[in-house]
């Protein structure tokens, strides 16, 4: 079972194409360089490096939000359009499930901490014991000071981008602490993935949908709010 994988969420792009949960190439670019520019002959390098058409994909994976909504629209525009043409299944997988993903051997807390933007991050809070990781608190958007406000674990790992930017204020609590890595989730996305597929929890094209936190921006001042 080959399985592409996309996230577009952020400035940090991924493309991941794997094989039986194993990794058989990838591309990972961070740029504010638009992603519609470089997506399609990203998926096209690398396919093609692999010996590989997009025919012999068999289920198309994609980071769902939150994020850029830019960013996110063009990854679940390209997984629709490809997954739909060739009657394809899809997996959406959320940001803070790969983050989370990304960090396998972490036990204990663990908060995903996306920049939002405007003063504001996406954030959830999850637990993991014996491997499984176990949603506590849904995602939301807010100020960093109202989200380490709401948490009331003594030790808590928080991860994500957002999470680098304001480590600073996470670090003055004693028993948090921040995981730093590089941006890129594609890797985590494609075991996610895997998973859902081999449990055949998979979705149609037109069933593919954003998962945001908040309107976008434009929409906002449209509405004068």
């Amino acid at each position: 079972m080959q399985i592409l994988s996309l996230d577009t969420s952020t400035a940090a792009s991924s493309i991941v194409l794997s094989e039986d949960g194993k990794l058989k190439g990838e591309i990972n670019v961070e740029s504010e360089e638009t992603h519609s520019v470089r997506l399609l002959p990203g998926i096209e390098t690398l396919l093609r490096s692999c010996a590989c058409t997009i025919e012999d994909v068999d289920v198309f994976a994609v980071v769902c939000g939150p994020g850029s909504f830019t960013g996110v629209r063009i990854g679940l525009t390209t997984i629709k359009g490809l997954a739909e043409s060739l009657a394809k299944p899809t997996i959406p997988v959320t940001a803070f499930e790969a983050w989370v993903e990304k960090f396998p051997e972490q036990e204990g807390i663990l908060v995903p901490v996306i920049d939002a933007r405007r003063g504001e991050v996406y954030s959830a809070v999850y637990s993991r014991s014996t491997g499984a990781a176990e949603l506590l608190s849904p995602g939301r958007v807010e100020k960093v000071s109202e989200l380490l406000a709401s948490i009331d674990h003594p030790q808590a790992c928080f991860v994500g981008g957002g999470a680098a930017i304001h480590e600073p204020l996470i670090a003055e609590r004693p028993g948090w602490r921040v995981i730093r890595s590089d941006p890129f989730l594609g890797r985590a996305v494609s075991r996610i993935a895997f998973r859902r597929a081999e449990a055949k929890t998979v979705l149609s094209a037109p069933e593919l949908q954003a998962y945001y936190l908040r309107r976008p921006d434009a929409e906002l001042k449209w509405k004068g709010q």
